[in-house]
């Protein structure tokens, strides 16, 4: 069974209103481990999981680096729930590479990432890559103001941290 770790990947939002339907995203299954508002509140609930905050998990072992905190008021595209447009006004940005790592004790996750594009003139595209193993290399390439929920991505972990 292998243990679910969410994590909200979020970078430079920006605003429009709303024309489209909220989309019911599949469920996520199994023990949650973490799941982070990075820059935002902890407590908030997301598809039944109960958030942290950037701070809280901090201080309990992640380890984040030279990141710019974002806070935006916009309604993605698709819209979403509450909870969901908090987060995903929430964020952090760096230019180049972003390292997160994590304390976790060795297990089979599953990862989660958010992202809304705010550029109007740039798609961003990302590469995702958890414990050396490349999970993901075209993260993003989203239409300005439109988000998604990318994974979940398995990922055995030995060595007590998450990188």
């Amino acid at each position: 069974m292998s243990r679910l770790a969410a994590i909200a990947s979020v970078f430079l939002l920006s605003a429009c209103a709303s024309t489209e339907p909220t989309v019911e995203l599949p469920p996520i299954e199994g023990a949650l481990v973490r799941a982070i508002n990075f820059n935002g509140q902890g407590g908030i609930e997301i598809a039944g999981y109960r958030w942290t905050s950037e701070q809280d998990s901090r201080a309990n072992g992640m380890m984040l680096r030279d990141v710019e905190a974002v806070l935006t008021e916009l309604e993605p595209q698709p819209t979403t729930d509450e909870n969901t447009y908090t987060m995903l006004n929430t964020a952090i940005a760096k230019p180049g590479q972003l390292n997160i790592d994590q304390i976790l004790y060795g297990a089979q996750y599953d990862f989660y990432f958010w992202f809304m594009e705010n550029e109007p003139r740039t798609r961003r595209t990302m590469s995702i890559e958890i414990e050396g193993q490349m999970v993901e290399e075209n993260m993003g390439n989203l239409a300005f103001q439109k988000w998604h929920r990318y994974g979940p991505y398995a990922v055995e972990l030995s060595d007590g941290e998450l990188n």
